[in-house]
Formats: C-alpha cells, structure tokens, sequence
C-alpha cells in the first residue's frame, strides 16, 4: 500500500471497531522545529479530546514487513493507555484565575521556529526561546497541554513578562528537577544480558566512560528547560565540585559532563551535531550547540 492508501485503510477499519457516532479523522499537526507529522485523532460520542498518534513511523514498520494488522493492534494500545482525558471544559481557558497556576514554559529552537515564534509569546534565550503552555493534567509519560497564542494574551490581558513570572514560579512545581547518571539509567536495561556480557558491559561502563549526568523533570517531557529552574544547576555542580558542560540531547532533557572529565570540550559540539543527525528525531532536537556553567561564576553560556 501507498501512504495515502494506508491511512485511508486504516480509518476504515478503525470505524468498524468503535461506536455509530465516532469522529476519526487524519491531519497534518505541526511540530517543533517545523515538522508536519500526520495525526489520528479518535472522538468517540461524549468526548472532545483525543490523544494525536503520529502515524508516519507506523507506516515505516509496514515498509519493513510489519503486518497491518499488528499495526492496528499498536495504535489501538496506544490510544487505549493515553485517552484518560476524553473531555475537557475548555470554557475554563477563557478565565485567567482558572489557569494562572498551570503555565509552564519549555524550550525550542529559536532559527528552526521562526514562524510559530511569529504566533506565540516567548522569551529568546541564547540560541533558544522560551515558550509558554497550560498544564491540563500530567501523568508518568504523558500529559494533556493547550499551548499559549498571542490572543490568549490579548484576551487575559496580561504581558509575557507576567507569564514568565508565573512560568517561572510553576514550572519546577509542576515538572520537579530530576537528575540521574547515564550508567545508572544503563544498568537495568542490561538486565537482559545473559551474566557474563552484563558483568562486562557494566565494567566497561564504569571504568571507561566519561561520567554523564541526564537532567530532566520528573515527566521526561520537555524537560531540556530544567536547567532554567533556580539552583538546578548549582546543585548539580555542587555535588560534583566541577563546572559543567551541557549537552542538549533533546527538548525532554539534557546530559551534563563534569568539566575535568569532558576531554577535549572543542569536540562536543560535533558530537552533538552527530547524534542529533543520527539519532533524535527531527522535531524532538534542541540544538547543535554546547553550554557551559561555570561553577564559580554560577553563570550558564554558549560554549
């Protein structure tokens, strides 16, 4: 099958499965970094939000033999595990008071975002900007968020300093500050070694690798803007007694690598150029560039 002739299947059967009444449909949403990725939204009767399953990857499993069937069952999964939300009384965004206390912020791109940045109040930061949205709910894995446009602002009556104030205030409260050793998060994924290869992959790992460190929030959604929070960074050089080298892995998190155990830090923008080509989807990439904190300073910039 075509692409065309996949998705058109796939809305056919999907109707076939839910109640007379049900609202299936398949558009292009945009994302971070200007990504179009086609969405599958599912309304069943009573309800007015649905999660967006992302369909192209789907359709890469079917090009590499993956029966549709299985693919159905996939998507079906899917939507079953994050459709806890069916309703929400949007009447409540209209009210300031109602939502002062779920803005949030993250952080994009700022050159690859250039046109939303047109549409929706931000702060630049460096090579960044930050971005607003309202918290709904969140949940380990998965939250339900409405982004934050111009004319919410016009409607409130309020400036982007005042939602960075209250964004500032949230965010950390909302989506706490995580901080865990790469090897650490290793480790149990190793579990499925059999003993032998495990006991030397984990040697390996802690006599050889440069110590790394993942900060995030506690969600791991949008959590690259952790190291905007208040002491964030402190703490975690602190603790280390060495300034640190940030690496932006994603927009849900970055790695900090102690400063004396970084090598040749001229390298790290490379590296992070390479594994953002190689290995991050395009519309989950932060940037190319590195930053440092210097511990003394207590001060964050460009490397």
């Amino acid at each position: 099958m075509t692409y065309e002739e996949f998705k058109q299947q796939l809305v056919t059967s999907l109707r076939e499965l839910f109640p007379a009444g049900t609202c299936i449909t398949i558009r292009p949403f945009s994302h971070n970094n200007h990504i179009l990725l086609d969405g599958l939204t599912i309304l069943e009767p009573g309800s007015n939000v649905s999660p967006a399953i992302y369909l192209n990857h789907y359709y890469k499993s079917y090009q590499q033999g993956t029966s549709f069937s299985a693919l159905q069952s996939c998507i079906l999964r899917y939507y079953y595990e994050h459709c806890s939300v069916r309703t929400v009384d949007t009447s409540f965004f209209t009210c300031f008071e109602n939502i002062r206390s779920r803005i949030v912020y993250k952080l994009i791109h700022y050159e690859k975002n250039r046109e939303l940045l047109k549409e929706v109040p931000h702060l630049p930061w460096m090579d960044l900007a930050i971005v607003f949205y309202c918290l709904i709910q969140e949940r380990s894995g998965k939250n339900a968020s409405i982004p934050i446009f111009h004319e919410h602002l016009d409607y409130w009556n309020i400036s982007v300093d005042t939602l960075f104030s209250l964004a500032r205030q949230n965010t950390p409260l909302l989506l706490s500050f995580c901080c865990d050793s790469l090897a650490d998060l290793i480790f149990p994924v190793l579990d499925v070694l059999p003993e032998e290869e495990r006991r030397s992959a984990q040697d390996t790992l802690i006599s050889e690798s440069v110590p790394m460190y993942v900060l995030t929030n506690h969600l791991r959604l949008n959590g690259a803007c952790c190291i905007l929070y208040q002491d964030a960074l402190k703490q975690v050089s602190d603790q280390l007694r060495d300034s640190l080298y940030i690496l932006p892995s994603s927009v849900h998190e970055v790695i900090a690598i102690p400063a004396s155990h970084a090598g040749n830090p001229g390298e790290l923008p490379r590296i992070v150029g390479e594994i953002n080509l190689a290995e991050v989807s395009p519309e989950e990439i932060l940037s190319d560039r590195v930053y440092f904190y210097d511990r003394s300073s207590r001060r964050l910039s460009l490397y």
